[in-house]
């Protein structure tokens, strides 16, 4: 492996920020979440700009592109506004694609999923954790090819069935929405 911190020059050449075509489901995954501060960072509560230069981003040159795998976990990352001069960023010439997608996982699942997880919508995280992950990552991570009821139920000190009641109540069809006077007078008379 050559791994190097990327100079201001070399990031200054990149014509182009983007993710990784084979971090990209990782990426979707983290996007998908809702951060509990996020909306700090948004009214400009903190420091962005300041908290910003201590990301950490791992990325790939790819011809004049810096294509990043690792460090969009942050709630400070914005694929929109990054500026990749003002982070620290680690290039990685030898890394190959299904090493890329595995360390974007592995970034996610140690720098976000683990500190964060809410115990309210365990059951969506656990169908879209299997819905995401590659069964090959899943069963590096997790040592099997999916994440299952139980680990997750184990990883967040909750109970497996707690995990299915929430898969129940989300998978029950909406109950008949509360019906107008009219409708009711109707059906009164309707059934008398």
């Amino acid at each position: 492996m050559s791994i190097r911190i990327a100079t201001r020059k070399t990031l200054k050449s990149c014509k182009k920020v983007k993710i990784h075509p084979n971090a990209y489901k990782a990426f979707e995954f983290v996007q998908s979440l809702t951060f509990s501060f996020r909306g700090a960072i948004k009214q400009d509560l903190v420091n962005k700009d300041l908290l910003t230069v201590a990301l950490v981003l791992r990325a790939k040159i790819v011809t004049h592109e810096l294509q990043i795998y690792s460090g969009f976990e942050s709630i400070l990352f914005d694929i929109n506004s990054i500026e990749p001069t003002e982070c620290i960023v680690i290039l990685d010439d030898d890394i190959c694609d299904s090493e890329i997608e595995q360390q974007a996982w592995v970034g996610v699942f140690t720098n976000c999923f683990l500190s964060s997880i809410s115990s309210k919508n365990l059951n969506i995280l656990h169908t879209t954790i299997n819905d995401k992950v590659n069964s090959q990552i899943a069963q590096q991570i997790f040592n099997r090819p999916r994440l299952s009821q139980n680990l997750l139920a184990q990883m967040t000190e909750k109970s497996k069935s707690a995990i299915a009641k929430q898969k129940s109540r989300q998978n029950k069809s909406p109950q008949e929405g509360p019906r107008s006077i009219f409708e009711q007078v109707r059906k009164a008379i309707g059934d008398q």
